[in-house]
């Protein structure tokens, strides 16, 4: 005998699917996943105005997954008046231009991008770091 009434059932399954798909977009990409543990950023290069200086970024070991990305920001959060220093981000390193003499204070943020098969990105944090930087004149 087949049902005459697959319209309460029908219903009841896609609003099952809506709430599921609901959840899933309100919680955090990165709910539960921590960053590298022991990464780190080193500088290299003389610390001084107008000459370039590196951030390398060691993970310990850990390597991106095939299909993902790092994703590097500099947020500067002190500085001395005047010119923005010139960042180029990059893996497995960030090379960074001081126009100024004076104190930095950087706050550097290294993500995992990845693409999931469905459409959307998920971001996973690998290292967070606050510098301290002096540049010499």
């Amino acid at each position: 005998m087949r049902n005459r009434r697959p319209f309460p059932a029908l219903s009841a399954t896609c609003a099952a699917l809506v709430f599921a798909w609901a959840a899933l977009l309100s919680a955090p990409v990165f709910a539960g996943q921590a960053a590298v543990p022991g990464g780190e950023v080193r500088l290299l290069g003389p610390l001084r105005a107008g000459q370039p200086v590196k951030a390398v970024f060691d993970l310990k070991g850990y390597a991106l997954p095939a299909g993902a990305y790092a994703a590097i920001n500099v947020e500067f959060t002190a500085r001395p008046e005047g010119a923005k220093p010139e960042v180029r981000p990059g893996y497995p390193e960030t090379v960074m231009t001081f126009a100024e003499p004076g104190t930095y204070r950087a706050l550097i943020l290294l993500n995992e991008i990845s693409k999931g098969s469905c459409g959307g990105v998920t971001a996973r944090p690998l290292l967070e770091s606050t510098v301290d930087i002096e540049i010499a004149p």
